[in-house]
């Protein structure tokens, strides 16, 4: 079956639909037949639309526009009638209360280990074994590399 790269209400409305019983996004997305990358490239138009100047918009994003609007107050809904869920079933479940404050306690710790993930899968992250333990002359070839990278004078990667 061929996947719909196109924006349609129809489409809009099936990912919004079951966004708003609190259906995972690319669930949802994978639901309506819609390519994940496809529906990111949605979200990222609507967004900008709805971001910029009312003078600046492009009249033919409307639709987009509002489809992201909607999608992110599903999600925004969905995620407060969860929360709340939570919230009531601690008033019985002490255990489950403190798992909740240590989760939240450690929202900075994972937020910057996606950080490092992220890096690591752009190639930029660099640990710092890799830098405490070199010798001088071994990075000074890794920034001649680096610098001939940039320049496009040596190989595509450095060592």
């Amino acid at each position: 079956m061929p996947h719909p790269t196109a924006f349609t209400s129809k489409v809009g409305a099936t990912i919004l639909g079951a966004r708003l019983v609190g259906t995972p996004l690319r669930v949802c997305v994978k639901a309506a037949g819609v390519p994940w990358s496809t529906f990111c490239g949605w979200l990222t138009t609507g967004r900008a639309y709805n971001a910029a100047d009312e003078g600046a918009r492009n009249a033919k994003h409307r639709d987009l526009g509002e489809f992201a609007a909607s999608i992110d107050k599903a999600g925004a809904q969905a995620e407060a009638v969860l929360y709340q869920r939570v919230l009531k079933a601690t008033e019985k479940d002490g255990g489950l209360a403190l798992k909740l404050l240590q989760w939240r306690a450690d929202a900075p710790l994972r937020a910057a280990r996606l950080d490092v993930e992220r890096q690591r899968a752009q190639g930029t992250f660099v640990e710092r074994h890799e830098i405490a333990n070199a010798t001088d002359d071994a990075l000074l070839e890794e920034a001649r590399a680096l610098a001939d990278a940039l320049r496009g004078d040596g190989p595509s990667a450095p060592h």
